[in-house]
């Protein structure tokens, strides 16, 4: 028996904005058969098509450039809390790492002109790109935000997702469980917006 692929709403709504940008609307609208107004409710997630179509339009969207969706599991299974499915999403992982390479660079080429050895071997430990953990967890956030379902955020940047913490410092580290609320145990937090996530993707871009 074939399996039916089922293209969830964040999915489809990432990639009818890639379509919209780089085809057009009125592409998608004769494509589909339908008004503008349809269109751009899509865009907006005020409404979603049938299965059909939204697999149609994932599909469609990944042949026009859409960047593959990336998953975490949440309950030992993915889902659409915890997918990435946005280019810029991805594209906001990538330029922090950016960042921390060329500080990375910076500090070796300083350390290599005042022959510092300990400041090199400081410089050689740097890290040059997030953890999968702390690229999630920006990532998720601006997905969740782009959908208008912003989630609690901590001191650190940490979302949860399910029973685990995306994004928590490591020495603080917390292995999830099915029906845990991390948030019971700290104070510290608040419901992430716009403002927040624009300040922490500037702090780690030194922007």
């Amino acid at each position: 028996m074939t399996r039916r692929t089922r293209t969830s709403t964040n999915i489809f709504r990432a990639r009818i904005e890639t379509l919209v940008r780089e085809q057009g609307i009125e592409r998608q609208m004769r494509q589909y058969g339908v008004t503008r107004r349809t269109v751009q409710r899509w865009v907006a997630g005020e409404s979603t098509p049938s299965q059909a179509r939204r697999e149609s339009i994932r599909r469609r969207g990944l042949t026009a450039g859409a960047p593959q969706a990336q998953q975490i599991r949440v309950r030992g299974r993915f889902s659409q809390e915890g997918t990435i499915a946005r280019g810029g999403s991805l594209n906001a992982v990538a330029a922090i790492n950016r960042r921390m390479r060329r500080v990375r660079d910076a500090e070796i080429r300083a350390a290599r002109r005042a022959g510092d050895q300990r400041r090199m071997r400081m410089a050689r430990a740097l890290p040059t790109r997030m953890t999968r953990d702390e690229a999630s967890a920006i990532a998720i956030r601006r997905e969740r935000l782009m959908s208008e379902e912003p989630g609690r955020v901590g001191p650190s940047g940490e979302i949860q997702i399910g029973g685990d913490i995306v994004g928590e410092p490591i020495d603080e580290e917390y292995e999830g469980e099915r029906g845990y609320d991390y948030w019971d145990e700290i104070d510290d937090y608040d419901v992430d917006d716009w403002a927040a996530w624009r300040a922490d993707y500037a702090e780690a871009t030194g922007t």
